[in-house]
C-alpha cells in the first residue's frame, strides 16, 4: 500500500523527484496532443485508459517519487458539457483517474518485487479555476477580478472530495496564477484535516505571478497560514531560466523555519499559435539546473509542459549522483588547506630548528670569550703577584745591607737573582703539582666545546626522529582515509550498477512483457523472475530460449519413427509418424530431473536407457504416447545441449559419460548444504565468514581463487550488497521442480568440478607422455604409476575404479587388461568421474578440522 500523508515531513532534507508533462508524454502512447481540446489531457481518462495507466508508469520507471494524477483540467461541468455524461459520471470519472494511478502503482511494485525503500506516492492534480474556462484567462488570472472566493469554493469543493474519497496521498495545487485563488484554496485544507497539500505558482517574470501579485510576499503569506498542512510552496509550469532569480532570498530571514520549496518548470521551449512548440534546441536541459535549485532549499522537482520520462530520469540521476560529486569538491579543497597547513608546519618547524641553531652558536661564542677573559685575569694577578713579591724581596736585601741604592740596583747582584731564581723555581713546582692534580683528576671529563657539538647534534637527531614519526602517522591516518574512500566507492560502485540497470530499463517505453507469462510454464511468477532485471533485447533471448524446441521447430508437426531394429534404443522402437509436443526449455528440465530423482530411489544399479524405457512405460500405457514422450524429450534435449545439467544427461544416456558424476556432484552438493545448516546460527542464515571456512573444509584443494568465485556467484544470485554479511541457505539452496543444478551456485560448483578434473586427467597424461604419445600404448601398471606419482593420497579401491573405467572392462583380473592407445585411456578418464583425493606433493595442502 502507498504510504500515507504522514510520510510527507518538512523538517528534514530528503529530495522527491515529481513526474513531467503528463500531456507530453501521453501523446507518445495515443498518437496526438491535447492542445486546445477544453477538456485538455482529461478527455483521455474515458477514451484511452491504458494509454494514461502506461504514461504514469512510463515516469514510475524513469524515477518518479511522486506521480500526479491526470486531473487538472478536469471538472464535473467541463465532462457534462464536452462528454454528454451526467454529473454522477462526471464525479465517478475523477475517481477513475486516482484508481488508474493507482493501478499504474502497483504494476510497478510488482516489477520491482517490492525492492524499493518507500511506494511511491499519488498527489491529486487540481489546476486553477480559469483552466476550465477555455479562454486563456488561466495564463494571465483576470478572472480572478471577476470570481468571489465564494463562487471559487463551491467549483474546487466536488473535485477535491472526489480525489480525497478515491484515497490519492496528498493534493498539487498547481499553476495557480492569483493570490485570492491560492487564500482559498489554502483555506479549504482545513474542511479536510485527513490530507496534506502543496502550493505551486504560475509567474510571469522572475518577480511576480501572472496576475502581478509579488511571488515571494504571497508564497510567505500562504504557507504562515498553514505551515502544518502545506508541505512546500514553489512554482510550475513557467521557465526554468526564472526559477532560481524567484527563490533567491526567500528564506533569507528563516533560518530555522525554513520554507521547502517545489519547482516542475516546462522545458524551456515557446508556444506559438500557429507554429506550436518552438525553440527546442535553444532549451538548457533541466537537469542543469538541479544542483542550483537544490542549494536553494528545492525539495520537491520535477517538469511540467514537454518534459517527457527521458527528463525526468536525467533529474533523478542529478539528485542520487550531483550530492556526492559535490562532496567530492568539498573534500578536495579540505585536502588542499589540510595540505598547505602541513607544508606551513613543516616550514615553521625548520624555521625553529634554525633559531636554535642560531642560539647555540652565539652561546658558544660567548663562553670562547669569557674564558679568554678569564685566562687574562689570572695572568694579570700572576704578574701583580710577582711584582710585590720582587719589590718585597728588594725591600728585604735593603734592610739586610742597610745600602741606600735603588733597588733596581740589587738585580745585577748575583744573591739577589739566586734568591729570585730558587724562589720561582718553588712556585714553578708547586704550579706543576696542582696541575698535574687537576689533569689526574679531570682525565674522564669530556671537553666543553665537544660536549655542545654532541648535544647540538643529539637535538637535531631528536627532531628528525619526531619528523618522521609525524610523518609516519599521516601516512597512515591517510592509509585509513583511503580504505574508507574505498569501501565508500564499492558500495557507491554497487549502487551506481544498480540504479543504471534501472535507468536502462525505464530509458524508453517497453512493450507489454506480462502477456509472455501466459505461454510460459509456471505462469506470472516466473516469468517475471526469468525477465525481472533484463532489457528488452535480454528479455526477447530469455522468452525464445524458454519456448525452447517448440519456437525452433516451428515447422515439424511430426517425427519420424526410427523402427524396431535392435541397435535403435528401447525407448524410440517406434514405427510409424510421431506427434511434436513442441516441448518449453522447462518442460525438457523437469523430465530429466524427474528422471534422476526416480533412478536415486528405485533403480541406480540399472543403466540409464533401460530406466529411461522402464520410466515412460510405467507411466505411458499406451506406445504411441509413450513414443511421443520419449521421442519429444531427445528432441528437446538436442537442442539444450548448452545446458550442463542437459549435456550430462544426454552422455550419460548414450554411454559417453559415467553415471557417477552426477551422484558424485550431487553428493558434493548435499555433504556442503548439511554442513551449512548444522553450523547456522538460528537454522536458516550464516555468515558469510562462517560460509568461507565451511567451504574451505569441505573443498580443502579448492583454491582460494575458487572459494573467492564461489563467494561471488553466492552473492549474485542472492543479491547481497557489499556492506551485507548474512547468507539466506533457505534461498541458496532452493531446489525446484527442474532440479538443484539450475541454481547458479551448483552450476559453479560443478564448472569447477571439471575444471579441477580436466587439470587432474592432463597431469596423469603428461606422466604417461603427453601429446607426443597420444599413440602410444600404455599399460594397466602404466596408468597405477601414473596415479600414484600425480595422487599420493589416492586408494587402491578408488583407484582400481579410475583404471577399469579408462580400460573399459569391469570383469576381467587387472593384471590380464589389454594395453589400449594412451588416446583412448585419455578420452575415456576425461568421460568418467575421475577426482583427485589429495594434493600431489605431499605438505602443500594443510587440512583445517572445523569444528
Amino acid at each position: 500500500m502507498a504510504s500515507g500523508p504522514s510520510t510527507i515531513t518538512t523538517g528534514d532534507h530528503t529530495v522527491l523527484v515529481l513526474d513531467g508533462g503528463f500531456s507530453s508524454q501521453l501523446s507518445c502512447h495515443v498518437g496526438t496532443t491535447a492542445d486546445g481540446d477544453p477538456l485538455w489531457s482529461a478527455r483521455f481518462l474515458q477514451t484511452h485508459p491504458e494509454e494514461v495507466v502506461n504514461t504514469h508508469l512510463d515516469f514510475l520507471r524513469a524515477g518518479a517519487d511522486i506521480i500526479m494524477t491526470n486531473t487538472y483540467q478536469a471538472s464535473i461541468d467541463g465532462f457534462v458539457k464536452y462528454l454528454g455524461i451526467t454529473p454522477e459520471e462526471g464525479y465517478a470519472l475523477i475517481q477513475r483517474a486516482v484508481e488508474l494511478a493507482k493501478r499504474a502503482r502497483d504494476t510497478y511494485m510488482e516489477e520491482c518485487q517490492n525492492n524499493v525503500e518507500k511506494s511511491p506516492l499519488i498527489a491529486g492534480s487540481v489546476g486553477p479555476y480559469g483552466a476550465h474556462l477555455h479562454d486563456g484567462s488561466e495564463y494571465d488570472g483576470s478572472y480572478a477580478d471577476k470570481i468571489a472566493p465564494k463562487t471559487l469554493r463551491e467549483w474546487h469543493t466536488p473535485r477535491i472530495k472526489a480525489l480525497i474519497e478515491a484515497g490519492v496521498d496528498l493534493l498539487a495545487f498547481e499553476t495557480i496564477p492569483c493570490q485570492k485563488e491560492a487564500e482559498v484554496l489554502v483555506d479549504m485544507l482545513n474542511d479536510y484535516p485527513q490530507i496534506n497539500a502543496w502550493l505551486s505558482f504560475s509567474c510571469k517574470d522572475d518577480k511576480s505571478l501572472a496576475h502581478g501579485e509579488n511571488f515571494q510576499e504571497v508564497a510567505k503569506k500562504c504557507w504562515d497560514s498553514d505551515p502544518n498542512r502545506l508541505v512546500a510552496v514553489g512554482v510550475n509550469c513557467c521557465s526554468p531560466l526564472i526559477v532560481a532569480k524567484l527563490f533567491k532570498g526567500i528564506n533569507d530571514n528563516r533560518k530555522h523555519a525554513a520554507i521547502p520549496l517545489i519547482t516542475y518548470p516546462n522545458s524551456g521551449e515557446k508556444y506559438n499559435p500557429q507554429l506550436g512548440w518552438i525553440d527546442r534546441d535553444k532549451c538548457v536541459a533541466l537537469e542543469s539546473f538541479v544542483h542550483e535549485w537544490l542549494d536553494l532549499g528545492v525539495r520537491y522537482v520535477g517538469g511540467c509542459c514537454r518534459t517527457y520520462g527521458a527528463d525526468i530520469s536525467c533529474i533523478r540521476t542529478q539528485k542520487v549522483f550531483g550530492l556526492s560529486v559535490r562532496k567530492k569538491q568539498n573534500d578536495d579543497k579540505i585536502k588542499n588547506l589540510l595540505r598547505q597547513n602541513e607544508d606551513l608546519r613543516e616550514e615553521n618547524l625548520k624555521l625553529t630548528l634554525e633559531i636554535s641553531k642560531l642560539k647555540k652558536d652565539m652561546g658558544k661564542l660567548k663562553d670562547d670569550k669569557f674564558s679568554d677573559y678569564l685566562t687574562l685575569m689570572r695572568e694579570r694577578d700572576a704578574r701583580y703577584t710577582l711584582y710585590f713579591e720582587n719589590l718585597g724581596l728588594q725591600l728585604k736585601l735593603k734592610e739586610l745591607d742597610g745600602s741606600s741604592y735603588p733597588v733596581d740596583d740589587a738585580y745585577g747582584d748575583p744573591v739577589v737573582l739566586r734568591i729570585a731564581l730558587d724562589r720561582c723555581r718553588e712556585q714553578l713546582s708547586t704550579t706543576q703539582i696542582d696541575l698535574k692534580k687537576m689533569t689526574e683528576e679531570y682525565a674522564d671529563t669530556v671537553p666543553r666545546r665537544e660536549y655542545d657539538i654532541l648535544t647540538a647534534k643529539n637535538y637535531d637527531c631528536t627532531k628528525q626522529v619526531e619528523a618522521l614519526n609525524a610523518e609516519l602517522q599521516a601516512i597512515q591516518d591517510t592509509h585509513k582515509r583511503v580504505l574508507t574512500l574505498k569501501k565508500g566507492l564499492e558500495e557507491e560502485l554497487m549502487e551506481t550498477r544498480e540504479r543504471c540497470r534501472e535507468l536502462e530499463r525505464a530509458g524508453t517505453p517497453r512493450p507489454q512483457w506480462e502477456l509472455c507469462a501466459d505461454f510460459i510454464g509456471g505462469g506470472r511468477d516466473r516469468w517475471w523472475q526469468l525477465a525481472s532485471g533484463l532489457s528488452s533485447r535480454d528479455m526477447l533471448r530469455v522468452l525464445l530460449k524458454e519456448l525452447g524446441p517448440a519456437a525452433e521447430s516451428e515447422q515439424l508437426e511430426h517425427f519420424d519413427g526410427f523402427g524396431t531394429d535392435p541397435v535403435i534404443p528401447p525407448y524410440l522402437r517406434h514405427e510409424g509418424k510421431v506427434r511434436n509436443l513442441r516441448l518449453s526449455r522447462r518442460e525438457v528440465s523437469v523430465i530429466i530431473n524427474d528422471i534422476w530423482l526416480g533412478k536415486m530411489e528405485h533403480g541406480q544399479d540399472m543403466s540409464m536407457q533401460d530406466y529411461v524405457t522402464n520410466y515412460f512405460e510405467d507411466r505411458y500405457q499406451q506406445p504411441s504416447v509413450r513414443a511421443e514422450w520419449a521421442y519429444n524429450l531427445c528432441a528437446g534435449a538436442e537442442q539444450m545441449l548448452d545446458e550442463p545439467q542437459v549435456k550430462l544427461f544426454w552422455g550419460v544416456l548414450h554411454g559417453h559419460l559415467s553415471e557417477r558424476i552426477y551422484w558424485s556432484h550431487r553428493a558434493q552438493w548435499q555433504n556442503l548444504k548439511d554442513l551449512l545448516y548444522k553450523h547456522s546460527k538460528d537454522g536458516e542464515t550464516i555468515t558469510a565468514e562462517e560460509f568461507e571456512k565451511i567451504a574451505k573444509v569441505t573443498f580443502p584443494l579448492k583454491s582460494e581463487v575458487d572459494i573467492k568465485n564461489l563467494m561471488d556467484v553466492v552473492r549474485k544470485q542472492l543479491k547481497l550488497k557489499i556492506a551485507s554479511n548474512e547468507i539466506n541457505l533457505d534461498k541458496l539452496f532452493l531446489e525446484n521442480e527442474e532440479g538443484f543444478d539450475r541454481v547458479e551456485f551448483a552450476r559453479e560448483l560443478y564448472r569447477q568440478r571439471q575444471l579441477a578434473q580436466d587439470k587432474y586427467i592432463r597431469e596423469v597424461v603428461n606422466e604417461l607422455g603427453g601429446k607426443h604419445g597420444a599413440n602410444k600404448t600404455v599399460t594397466v601398471e602404466n596408468v597405477k604409476r601414473a596415479f600414484a606419482i600425480v595422487d599420493p593420497a589416492i586408494d587402491h579401491i578408488r583407484m582400481e575404479r579410475y583404471i577399469r573405467w579408462a580400460f573399459s572392462d569391469q570383469t576381467s583380473e587387472l593384471k590380464s587388461i589389454c594395453p589400449l592407445p594412451l588416446r583412448t585411456v585419455a578420452a575415456r578418464l576425461a568421460a568418467g568421474d575421475i577426482e583427485r583425493v589429495g594434493p600431489r606433493y605431499r605438505g602443500t595442502h594443510r587440512r583445517n578440522i572445523y569444528k
